[in-house]
């Protein structure tokens, strides 16, 4: 199972551990309501996550998901709009018969549903939660949790440089799902919204129809994947300078992202995936993540699971950032999914020591004490190209490798810069992969005349890379050459278009 995230089944040790932590007043029918939650089977959840609803009044944010009968004759793709408006009307009827059916009092207070399952995200106390859990309508029920943004230009280190004269990513665009995208910054089209570039977006953070980035973490990703060509200091552009951004804020005032914003974000990019036909949405990038999850975590989390297959019907690739605790077992959520493309991260060259934060869980040999990071543990560490670095996370089921490390990139306005000079970790390995699949699939529309799935994407990034081994730990995994990636693809003289890059970005 994997650790630290292991559901309670032994019903007895969870009311032990459950009255243990609340103060007698509140240890009464609380404690007996989320006994027999857990007791069902069907809630996923630690009793450190359960506690504050062990105290009288106590309430928690869970994400429901209902059984879906109509799941059989739910269409097998989501690629043409007339399937999601059948998709989102069959599921739509699914919640209203279950709400039609319940009181609203014994639901709990529901923030958000979902438009392509049959899922909401719900307040509850300890009662709502064990009505909801012994109904016989109610599939699982997941914390909603929430994800951090993973923080840390490889383009010529990934066989990129080339490619883009002629593969640019257009035709694509990509959501990216993070603290938002600065739509006034010039190299990403601005200013302006909708712009060029930042075809539209939403905030599903806050449910608000403005999309911009005040944290600068979303607009940074955004320039590594479609940041326009330049030649300022070290910042030449994006891996996919021609692909267009949807950018969807799934932070909320906290700065974190709630797991229902993201799977909100998931469903706005399959309903506006054609809003401009000529760049249809065909990528997600998701650079944030938390936990700790030592095998796929598809059982633990139903929802990610359901969202990540609807993005596939629709043709959608998700990368997720892995995170930069250096665990050498293990992956954040939602990298943890099968259905997302995990990404870790390698040095784009040699630039010096480095020191980075760890967890204390890392296996990394230059791991030091130091009260200078939260976790207790940092690891000072001489850079190399395509050396893993100590902070990223490696697991047997990593996807992939991408380049990550003192990227120049975007900035947004709010810090005061156009360019972030020093971005890294595993949020920007995952927007280079990101980047890489949009220029993939910008060469699979021209050479082949039509886009690759999410299951080829992920065959042709992996299939053609380069291996490289996290010493740290021993695994193996590819780094991406998207020039070989490409390479797989028959082309002619008739397909190879070239764009007017300038020779000094170009070489």
């Amino acid at each position: 199972m994997p650790r630290r995230f292991t559901i309670l089944t032994h019903l007895s040790v969870f009311v032990f551990v459950l009255v243990a932590m609340v103060t007698p007043a509140g240890a009464g029918e609380a404690t007996a309501d989320l006994a027999a939650a857990m007791a069902s089977g069907k809630l996923r959840a630690t009793s450190a996550e359960l506690g504050k609803l062990a105290a009288d009044g106590g309430t928690g944010s869970f994400l429901v998901l209902l059984k879906n009968p109509s799941r059989a004759a739910a269409p097998a793709s989501l690629e043409a709009d007339a399937d999601k408006a059948a998709a989102r009307q069959a599921n739509a009827a699914v919640l209203e018969a279950f709400f039609a059916r319940k009181k609203g009092a014994a639901i709990g207070e529901i923030s958000r549903t979902f438009e392509y399952m049959p899922a909401f995200a719900v307040t509850v106390t300890a009662a709502q939660l064990a009505a909801l859990a012994q109904s016989d309508d109610v599939a699982a029920i997941e914390v909603n949790g929430r994800r951090k943004p993973a923080l840390r230009q490889g383009i010529p280190l990934m066989n990129a440089q080339a490619t883009r004269s002629r593969y640019s990513g257009k035709g694509v665009a990509v959501a990216v799902c993070d603290t938002g995208v600065d739509y006034n910054n010039t190299y990403l089209g601005g200013p302006g919204f909708p712009n060029a570039v930042v075809l539209g977006g939403y905030d599903t953070g806050e449910q608000k129809a403005d999309p911009m980035d005040k944290d600068g973490h979303g607009t940074s990703v955004a320039g590594i994947v479609a940041g326009a060509l330049g030649d300022v200091a070290n910042y030449i552009g994006g891996v996919a300078p021609g692909a267009k951004i949807y950018a969807l804020k799934v932070t909320d005032a906290s700065g974190t992202g709630p797991d229902e914003a993201i799977i909100a974000a998931w469903e706005w990019a399959i309903t506006n995936q054609n809003k401009v036909p000529e760049s249809p949405i065909r990528i997600i990038n998701l650079s944030m993540g938390g936990g700790y999850f030592t095998s796929l975590c598809d059982d633990s989390y139903e929802n990610y699971v359901t969202a990540a297959a609807n993005a596939a019907k629709a043709g959608i690739t998700i990368f997720a950032s892995a995170g930069n605790e250096g665990y050498c077992d293990g992956l954040n959520n939602p990298a943890c999914i099968s259905g997302v493309i995990s990404v870790g991260a390698v040095y784009d060259a040699a630039f010096g020591q480095t020191e980075t934060c760890i967890a204390e869980e890392s296996c990394a040999p230059s791991k030091e004490a130091t009260t200078g990071c939260d976790s207790g543990y940092y690891a000072p560490e001489a850079s190399e190209a395509d050396a893993v670095p100590a902070y990223s996370n490696s697991a047997s089921f990593l996807t992939l490798f991408a380049s990550s490390n003192k990227c120049n990139t975007l900035q947004c306005a709010a810090k005061g810069s156009t360019f972030n000079t020093d971005f890294g970790g595993t949020s920007a390995a995952s927007p280079y992969a990101a980047g890489a699949a949009a220029a993939l699939q910008n060469a699979a529309k021209v050479r082949l005349g039509h886009y690759l799935t999410p299951a080829e994407v992920k065959a042709k990034l992996t299939e053609t890379g380069d291996n490289i081994t996290d010493a740290k730990v021993a695994v193996t995994k590819p780094r991406i050459d998207l020039g070989a990636a490409i390479d797989t693809m028959p082309a002619s003289a008739s397909n190879l278009l070239p764009l007017d890059i300038p020779a000094a970005i170009r070489n």
